[in-house]
């Protein structure tokens, strides 16, 4: 989807302190050879906010950064991965409460629930929902997550080479702002969605631990058969929604100032995300992710938040946001930026 009158009005993100990875290491919780191929330093850990909490303090600061008024808020998104503090309860109307308030009133709240892939699939549907109706000013996205125990192991629950971060982020996307939106899309490849599953039972209510690992020894026992190689499919997703999103932009890779790629581990960035597209590791924002972990479904917009408060991108810069999502989904967006914004960090 090429996009046309629409921007990134106003970013932030919340995080909370970090924890050396040293300590998990030290006493068994993180393998050391994973440590070593993955160079993470830290993680983000949140010991006293839930996840609707960190996105409500996100939303406030990307609104007021945008100068959105919450009655000029005509869509709100919540994007998670994981449990949000409360079964049975859509965190997207806390979001929309605690932020808009009545001035909200005709304003849809909805929950995305494309795992890694929610934020930016999230941006893509706003950005849709704005073009589609010319007296929408604005739109508001949310995410956040946090991987605690004892249902999620930040440190073995998914595969080798993800450690997660809690945290959130928000965007704002409108008619005016600091960065264009020039282009988004998805690509999906949902024969992998058993991935995730593997060959657990469907069960009647939530509470077993997740086993990612376990799940995809289970999936690959008979994928390759029907499916080939499971690795060629995600370069083949990866680089489809890429170049799509890129020629929907009129763009190409060397056009591309930075990449903000998922906080995966350095070796898994290396080898299934940067060498597939051409791209060296100073052009992505390795050095932030490192520091925070993989916090879901955040880290294309707490990377972004980054690089605008840090000053590394400048107008005129071309960005490309990845998302990636089990199921399996791929949401591209490419940003240009058209101006500093004067925010106090």
């Amino acid at each position: 989807m090429r996009c046309d009158g629409l921007f990134l009005a106003g970013l932030a993100h919340r995080l909370p302190a970090t924890m050396d990875v040293d300590g998990a290491v030290a006493d068994g919780r993180y393998d050391r050879a994973e440590q070593e191929a993955d160079a993470y330093a830290s993680v983000t850990v949140a010991t006293d906010e839930a996840p609707p909490e960190m996105a409500v303090a996100a939303a406030r600061l990307a609104l007021g950064r945008a100068g959105t008024r919450p009655s000029d808020v005509a869509l709100v998104l919540h994007a998670s991965a994981w449990f949000q503090g409360v079964d049975y309860w859509p965190p997207a109307a806390y979001v929309h409460r605690e932020v808009l308030g009545e001035a909200g009133r005709y304003a849809p709240a909805m929950d995305v629930q494309q795992m890694c892939a929610g934020a930016m699939g999230a941006v893509e549907l706003a950005a849709s929902y704005l073009a589609a109706d010319a007296s929408r000013q604005a739109a508001l996205v949310t995410t956040a997550d946090r991987y605690a125990d004892p249902g999620f192991d930040r440190w073995r629950s998914d595969v080798r080479g993800i450690v997660y971060g809690d945290g959130a982020a928000s965007a704002v996307i409108g008619r005016e702002g600091f960065a264009r939106l020039l282009s988004v899309s998805t690509v999906v490849d949902t024969e992998l969605e058993g991935m995730y599953r593997g060959d657990e039972p469907f069960a009647v209510a939530p509470g077993r631990k997740v086993d990612v690992r376990a799940r995809r020894e289970a999936f690959a026992a008979t994928a390759r058969a029907r499916l080939g190689s499971v690795a060629d499919r995600t370069t083949s997703g990866l680089t489809d929604a890429v170049g799509r999103t890129l020629d929907e932009a009129g763009l190409k890779v060397d056009d591309i100032a930075r990449f903000v790629f998922p906080n995966v581990g350095l070796f898994v960035l290396r080898t299934r995300y940067a060498e597939p597209l051409g791209v060296d590791l100073e052009r992505t924002t390795w050095d932030w992710g490192r520091r925070t972990g993989h916090v879901g479904a955040a880290d294309q917009l707490t990377g972004l938040t980054h690089l605008v408060e840090s000053g590394a991108v400048t107008p005129g810069d071309r960005v490309l946001l990845v998302g990636i999502g089990a199921g399996f989904a791929w949401t591209c967006a490419t940003v240009e930026i058209t101006e500093s914004p004067d925010w106090n960090s």
